[in-house]
């Protein structure tokens, strides 16, 4: 290409884009070199990192881990001071804020605005001062493996760009489900990354699926119990606030995350929903950070989705930067809190009503419904139209369960894979260095109903729960989980059984709930005579459920196993979840576990 047409293409380039101003050709995203429309494979983002890296001492390149398919996960780091590793950064005075990109690589929108980010932050120095009082922690693309499942037809309801890349992990795993469980070597990674930095505010990029509507970026982030009360008064009194005024001022109405509570009848309102923690920003949560999920709408064209994301970033390290101190305090607040006074009771589950407590300006595109002739369905089909209206949110979320926390849990050491998930979770454990005999809670489960399709690649259980209390003799080498430590949060959801995803729910203990010892009926028979003799109010039981339940009585097993429970030969643990929960302080020999 002749020198003016190198000069023409940048020119067009740099004025089609307002928020990069003054760069020089060299530094030209592989996005912007496309004219809008493309999004640069791993190696051609990794290699536009390293430049950055080698003309700015602002910039460091690293990896966290690596992928299934041995790719680096990479994390880029700027920072004006060099604060380039974690333990640095805890003794900073700066707040630290992570951004993730690609964690469903189709939506890669965050990627290429990060890119430009950084070089207009460490190279044309627009937006230097964003590293004012602020550490950037950013990851390019996490699941580095699907992004590289290249492809035209990833996204069938996205526009753009030409090609990307896919949802899942080479697992086939998404690992926006998989922050609690923690089953992808990806995953486990970003943990031990994450708790070792422990950023003060992080950021998910992703791209909308759901209804056709006018504006271009929505967003989330936890403004109810889930979070500690300290970060949630500064999520709610001033950054909501200061982050949809400021989009107003950049052209952006941005609002709340859209999900209709009726397709087919906007008018009804945009419905709100409790977030369990195996989704990012309700993850970051339980840790007493905020997490901010940045939702541009799937339908707009790439161009106009990477910069209303390149907007909502700017808008928020700008804000960060300037209540970095007030955001640093309420966490280091919601850290203590956690440790010394957590919530009691504890809201531990969440339901949805009907009311409405906020109104959303909402623009979208009015619509048509058909009855289909192929599906057969009603066909919602948008029009070019738009609308505006005054809508309700249904935001009344309220507590439907809670729960008294302990002083501790005690793990049996068998459970070392509960252990080692618990460990990847920034949980400080303790090791018993002597048998011990503890009253304690304990669960017993009932009414179990495994999901018949996989998903995650787990077959979640639910079941009822009934608390009991007993004296235990724990062995030596058993795990203690105390509470007054930054992670209870963490613990809660993790150990307690009716949490939306706690380990027992995605199977890691499902072990406790097989039968193992089994009795033949010839000897049951005797058994049951035996009992029946001895027992005269038994007998009266077994004859009631024999008269009263027609199932029951047509089943001899049934019948016999009646007898089976009752008699001393009956496993006593079979259906007791093994996790133990200490109510009292008393003193445990104990040694750190690494």
């Amino acid at each position: 290409m002749c020198n003016k047409k190198k000069y023409v293409l940048y020119i067009l380039l740099t004025l089609s884009i307002a928020y990069s101003q003054s760069v020089p050709e060299k530094w030209l995203t592989y996005y912007e070199k496309s004219d809008f429309k493309k999004t640069p494979r791993y190696d051609e983002t990794m290699q536009y990192c390293r430049e950055l890296e080698k003309a700015s001492p602002w910039i460091k390149v690293t990896s966290f881990g690596k992928s299934l398919q041995g790719r680096d996960l990479p994390l880029v780091i700027a920072s004006s001071e060099k604060t380039f590793d974690a333990k640095k950064s805890a003794t900073s005075k700066k707040a630290t804020i992570l951004i993730q990109n690609g964690i469903h690589s189709g939506e890669i929108d965050g990627k290429d605005a990060c890119l430009m980010l950084l070089r207009d932050i460490a190279i044309t120095k627009t937006k230097a001062a964003l590293l004012d009082h602020v550490n950037l922690l950013i990851i390019p693309i996490f699941n580095v493996d699907g992004h590289e499942r290249f492809g035209k037809y990833n996204r069938i309801n996205q526009n753009g760009p030409e090609e990307m890349g896919w949802r899942v992990n080479a697992q086939n795993l998404n690992l926006n489900r998989d922050y609690m469980k923690a089953d992808s070597p990806e995953m486990q990674a970003w943990l031990k990354m994450y708790n070792a930095w422990l950023p003060d505010f992080f950021v998910d990029c992703h791209v909308t699926d759901g209804a056709d509507f006018q504006h271009i970026v929505t967003y989330s982030i936890e403004t109810r119990e889930m979070i500690a009360e300290p970060v949630r008064t500064w999520v709610n009194d001033s950054y909501i606030p200061a982050l949809e005024s400021r989009m107003k001022e950049l052209g952006e109405d941005i609002i709340p995350y859209v999900f209709f509570a009726d397709n087919k009848e906007p008018m009804k309102g945009l419905l709100e929903w409790p977030t369990p923690p195996r989704f990012s920003t309700a993850y970051t949560a339980i840790h007493n950070r905020p997490g901010l999920l940045i939702e541009t709408h799937m339908l707009k064209d790439y161009k106009t989705r990477v910069e209303g994301t390149y907007k909502t970033l700017e808008v928020t390290i700008e804000r960060v930067n300037e209540e970095y101190s007030m955001l640093k305090n309420a966490i280091k607040e919601a850290d203590e809190q956690t440790k010394t006074a957590l919530e009691n009771p504890y809201p531990l589950l969440f339901g949805v009503g009907k009311g409405s407590s906020t109104i959303t300006h909402f623009k979208g595109y009015k619509q048509t419904i058909e009855k289909s002739d192929v599906s057969g369905g009603d066909w919602i089909k948008y029009t070019n139209e738009p609308f505006e209206a005054d809508i309700p949110r249904l935001d009344s979320i309220y507590v439907t369960k809670t729960i008294e926390p302990p002083k501790a849990y005690i793990i049996p050491a068998p459970w070392s894979e509960v252990i080692e998930r618990l460990k990847y979770h920034g949980v400080k454990l303790e090791r018993m260095t002597a048998s011990l005999d503890l009253e304690v809670e304990m669960y017993r489960c009932s009414n179990f109903k495994w999901q018949a399709r996989p998903f995650e690649g787990r077959h979640p259980v639910t079941f009822s729960v009934e608390k009991f209390k007993e004296k235990r003799t724990f062995p030596a080498g058993s795990i203690v989980a105390w509470m007054h430590q930054r992670t209870a949060r963490v613990l809660i959801h993790a150990l307690e059984p009716e949490a939306p995803d706690a380990f027992v729910q995605w199977g890691f203990f499902d072990a406790v709930f097989e039968q193992k010892e089994y009795a033949e009926d010839y000897v049951m028979e005797k058994v049951a005579r035996e009992i029946l003799a001895a027992n005269p109010r038994l007998k009266e039981e077994f004859a009631y459920k024999v008269k009263t339940d027609s199932a029951f009585a047509a089943s001899p097993d049934a019948r016999l196993n009646f007898f089976y429970q009752r008699s001393p030969y009956w496993d006593k643990q079979l259906n007791v979840y093994p996790v133990a929960r200490l109510m009292w302080e008393v003193p445990i020999p104990t040694e750190a576990v690494k």
